[in-house]
């Protein structure tokens, strides 16, 4: 497994890496050949999101305007002042940061992959959920991403 204890170049490195033709194909094959991630892989990413400080208060920020729209599901991109609260660089910076992750751990990354650990990690972060592994966790995961997420019984 990768090592995630200093992630320091890890934009140049992505960035490095989707300029070479091994980047490109890797980033546009997974979109077709990606699977079901299991809940632990699900789990380590949310975990990652909360251990280097930039990326914390990235999601943080990105946490809390999802937090304000799930409660003003009236306010749109229409709306004035969306894109004054919507914190558009630190999504960018989660985006790029789920891209190098699975660069990283060589997981094709499809349109839903570690959308399970994102959710998680806003629920913790916005305080809805204890922690990333507690039973409430677990249950969030299998009641709303079954369809992308396998548990470790479902793999035998």
């Amino acid at each position: 497994m990768a090592d995630f204890d200093d992630i320091t170049g890890w934009r140049e490195e992505l960035e490095a890496f989707e300029k070479t033709e091994k980047g490109r194909t890797f980033f546009s094959d997974g979109r077709k050949n990606y699977s079901k991630l299991t809940f632990e892989q699900e789990v380590r990413y949310a975990e990652e999101l909360f251990r280097h400080e930039e990326i914390h208060e990235a999601l943080k920020k990105s946490a809390r305007f999802v937090k304000y729209l799930d409660d003003n599901p009236d306010f749109g991109q229409d709306d004035e002042g969306f894109w004054d609260l919507c914190p558009v660089e630190d999504s960018k910076k989660i985006a790029a940061f789920r891209r190098w992750y699975a660069m990283n751990l060589n997981i094709a990354l499809g349109p839903s992959t570690f959308s399970a650990g994102k959710s998680l990690a806003n629920d913790v972060a916005n305080g809805a959920l204890a922690s990333l592994r507690s039973p409430e966790a677990e249950k969030l995961v299998r009641d709303e991403y079954s369809w992308i997420v396998a548990f470790p019984q479902e793999m035998r």
